[in-house]
């Protein structure tokens, strides 16, 4: 069966968590007699509330292609970590959350029959997601009002109004952000890598060209590679031929660095080589040695910061199976979930799927505790203004912070302006 459940945490994480965040606890999940008392008294209760518990779904992909499962795997620790560590502060207006996850094997079929086996068979409140086949899902989901956190891997996710995601980088328009960190780092001209069997890669060309043109960066075109499809080394000498000082990916990873490496091999001039999918642990172990100079976007808040700190001590205690904290899927699923519970926090004592999509769209500045960049929620649309950069160091073992200059400076983030 393709609905599975989550696995048990150890027993004595509750009470060291209880201990680490009492004083959050306190202020912000209203946990005394009097909630649960309210919470037991709801007249009407929406699917998957009851006196005690809210059920939420969580889909992500377990099995699959292994490029997408090595990416997404350490999403369900951070997920998990996140609702543990409210159920250990008393949960969410009383009720603990009673975490359900299915595998969608990154298909859209099955994530439909999975989604719908949790919003009916299980009777789901609302889901989170962290897969990137949805899009054939969504409009079910929005007549059917179910809201839904998770990460943004198309424009559609900024359409619908259960759909909440913590930045959406395909959003029309974009920002100045990436020209303004190639502009920095002294890149002048640029090539845009596509892979034509990606279908986002198209609208993220456009994306990155619009960005790197707003602050004058040359954008030679594009050259496209999939990699198993075509001839890295034929992509390579084209762009050592092209004179690109600069080389952003709008492509699946493996097939960025295969360009990446080769090009370098060949004497390319690269100095700025932007990668435009996440990095992980596992990427590294697998081509670290290919790496070196590579860089990656990021929306998550600086190592030493207190967010970070008090997210690490999180995962220490109820993801310890996830030995990379600092990797940016386990921390994307952490804020996702943090998105779901603020949502869940804002539909009040007796929750409603229609009170937590009008009241969490009423954000403007979800932070998810001050661990991502501002996202105005009421403003599903806006495209992402504010990231980090993370450089691949020489070993090709570890990610470095870039530290933006002064002008384009937001609290460690470089932020640029709207290109709409």
């Amino acid at each position: 069966m393709i609905f599975r459940r989550r696995r048990a945490r150890a027993g004595n994480a509750a009470f060291a968590a209880v201990l680490a965040w009492l004083p959050i606890a306190i202020a912000a999940c209203g946990t005394s007699s009097s909630t649960s008392n309210r919470a037991a008294a709801c007249p009407t209760p929406a699917p998957g509330v009851t006196a005690t518990s809210i059920k939420v779904g969580f889909i992500y992909p377990d099995s699959g292609p292994a490029e997408i499962v090595s990416v997404f795997g350490a999403a369900r620790g951070g997920v998990e970590a996140r609702i543990d560590q409210q159920n250990a502060q008393g949960g969410v207006n009383g009720r603990k959350l009673d975490l359900v996850w299915g595998d969608d094997r990154s298909d859209p079929a099955t994530f439909s029959l999975v989604a719908g086996d949790m919003v009916h068979a299980q009777q789901a409140f609302g889901l989170i997601s962290s897969s990137i086949v949805l899009d054939k899902s969504a409009d079910w989901l929005a007549k059917e009002n179910v809201p839904i956190t998770g990460f943004a891997t198309s424009a559609i996710w900024s359409d619908y109004p259960n759909l909440f995601h913590t930045g959406n980088r395909f959003n029309s328009g974009g920002s100045s952000v990436l020209g303004d960190f190639v502009k920095a780092r002294g890149g002048t001209k640029a090539l845009v890598l596509v892979d034509p069997n990606v279908a986002s890669s198209q609208g993220l060309v456009a994306q990155s060209a619009a960005s790197l043109q707003s602050r004058g960066i040359q954008v030679l075109g594009q050259v496209a590679y999939t990699q198993g499809a075509g001839s890295a080394a034929r992509v390579a000498e084209q762009v050592k031929k092209s004179g690109a000082d600069t080389l952003v990916g709008a492509a699946q990873s493996d097939a960025f660095i295969d360009i990446y490496a080769q090009a370098k091999a060949l004497g390319a001039n690269i100095i700025v080589a932007v990668d435009t999918s996440s990095a992980s642990p596992a990427l590294l172990a697998r081509r670290g040695s290919d790496m070196p100079g590579m860089t990656f976007p990021s929306t998550t808040a600086a190592q030493g910061s207190p967010a970070m700190i008090a997210y690490q001590h999180a995962m220490s205690t109820y993801a310890p199976e996830v030995t990379d904290q600092g990797d940016q899927i386990a921390i994307g699923g952490y804020t996702i979930a943090d998105e779901m519970i603020e949502g869940l926090r804002r539909a009040g004592p007796c929750p409603t799927r229609e009170a937590f999509i009008r009241n969490l769209r009423e954000m403007t500045n979800f932070t998810a505790g001050g661990l991502m960049a501002p996202v105005d929620l009421s403003q599903p649309k806006l495209p992402t203004l504010c990231e980090s950069f993370l450089n691949v160091d020489r070993s090709g073992r570890s990610l470095v912070l870039v530290q933006p200059p002064a002008a384009l400076d937001h609290d460690g983030y470089w932020c640029g302006v709207s290109l709409q």
